[in-house]
């Protein structure tokens, strides 16, 4: 924490401490308990699905339809994603094992359109290869640890994390949501053989009441109407990536997968559910409206989450009754099950309860027929902290709480190399068969 503070102004030290302060204040958010291992007693998912997958996955558009009308409003299908330009920023990136290179995606639909910048790291390689995509909380400057990546096409839009890795903003990120919430290891996961790239989710859409709010008129759509939630509109923009990266003949189109925590988790599974080109998602720690269930519910509640984030949902979200018998419309072990056959890992940490991974759980095991049902393995391991890093639908939790860490990021690429398996070989001891992470 000294450290932290040194050089810091005094307004700087006071904000710092006003953060901490304001999350000590709120033990469950910190992490400071545990997340329970018990499913006995808890309620059922409702609507229940996993009696009948075969008739869930018949019913496929009316669970998504479900789904638009309760929580996320509708998803931008049938929007087209345009290359409006591509440059080179450091073809010897990180002493020479990448290409740093950036992509401005325009989203066309409904005669409106809307831009936002990819950032993208190419391992040297003389044939295709896989390609993880995520969302970052902080632009590109940041996510990539790179001065010269562009700021925000929008100049009504601000980096959270001030512009770069050093900032006051990046560095109280990483003391309390972990060291690569903003960038992830990027000299491993190029090693490892995959493309990284990333986009700048308040660049598309402003993670802002107001401002997002005011946007969602203007953004392109589809024939179902506009975007009611930010959430499906960042969804669209792994799509988008997608569509133009798989232009590129440096990708290999069978190996395209996407990452997202928080709030991003559940834009990815917005995305898998839509977008059936993609080859395997990482949802991590993305909680209440993402893996858990809403019912009798620590940490986050769908109320809170609404009053707090309301731009993220459709404004039906917030008539949501989490609480009466029977009333839940739909809940999110229905997203999950969604987003069957495509590979799934839903991360969690056993500390964050405010993320509730005992929900995610119930959730999980109640899509784990429709996963079965569609032709996956499904699960392959009977408790919480028995993660298969083979598996098709796998339940990740690690020691910690709501954060990015090496340890998710070492389970994560074992499973990567697994799910997409004609990925780069990688040494016997760092490809994790079974994994128990601790408490």
């Amino acid at each position: 924490m000294k450290l932290l503070l040194t050089g810091l102004g005094w307004v700087g030290r006071v904000f710092v401490g006003l953060v901490l302060l304001t999350g000590m204040a709120n033990c469950t958010q910190l992490g400071l308990n545990y997340a329970s291992l018990d499913v006995d007693g808890k309620p059922a998912a409702y609507p229940p699905i996993a009696d009948d997958p075969e008739g869930f996955l018949a019913e496929r558009e009316m669970w998504k339809a479900r789904l638009e009308s309760h929580v996320f409003g509708p998803f931008p299908e049938g929007v087209e994603a345009r290359l409006v330009s591509h440059e080179v920023i450091d073809d010897a990136y990180i002493g020479g094992l990448a290409s740093l290179e950036e992509y401005i995606i325009e989203i066309q639909g409904s005669g409106k359109s809307r831009q936002f910048t990819l950032g993208i790291a190419w391992p040297q390689s003389d044939t295709p290869v896989p390609v993880i995509i995520s969302q970052s909380f902080c632009g590109n400057q940041t996510a990539f640890q790179y001065p010269d990546m562009s700021p925000p096409i929008d100049e009504s839009v601000s980096d959270f994390c001030g512009g770069g890795e050093d900032s006051t903003m990046s560095r109280v990120a990483r003391l309390i949501f972990g060291r690569y919430i903003s960038s992830p290891p990027m000299e491993q996961v190029l090693t490892r053989g995959y493309a990284y790239a990333s986009f700048y989710t308040s660049e598309l859409i402003p993670d802002s009441r107001k401002p997002a709010r005011a946007l969602m008129p203007d953004f392109p759509h589809g024939p179902r109407g506009e975007i009611t939630g930010a959430v499906s509109g960042w969804a669209a923009g792994f799509s988008a990536a997608i569509d133009i990266l798989e232009d590129d003949p440096r990708t290999d189109p069978a190996r395209t997968a996407i990452i997202g925590h928080s709030r991003s988790g559940k834009s990815a599974l917005v995305a898998g559910t839509y977008d059936r080109s993609i080859d395997a998602i990482i949802a991590h720690q993305a909680g209440t409206g993402g893996t858990a269930l809403s019912r009798d519910k620590p940490g986050e509640t769908v109320e809170g989450m609404v009053k707090n984030y309301p731009h993220w949902f459709d404004p039906a979200y917030q008539a949501f009754d989490a609480e009466g018998p029977n009333t839940t419309p739909v809940d999110m072990h229905a997203l999950i099950a969604l987003n069957a056959p495509t590979p799934l890992l839903i991360g969690n940490g056993r500390r964050d309860v405010w993320s509730d991974p005992n929900g995610s759980w119930r959730a999980t095991l109640e899509a784990d027929p429709v996963y079965k049902a569609a032709g996956t393995g499904g699960l392959d391991q009977s408790g919480m902290r028995e993660a298969s890093a083979d598996a098709d639908l796998v339940f990740w939790m690690r020691a910690g709480g709501h954060a990015i860490t090496g340890q998710d990021w070492d389970f994560w690429l074992d499973w990567l190399d697994q799910v997409m398996p004609q990925g780069n070989e990688v040494p016997a001891a760092s490809n994790t068969a079974s994994v128990s992470p601790g408490n």
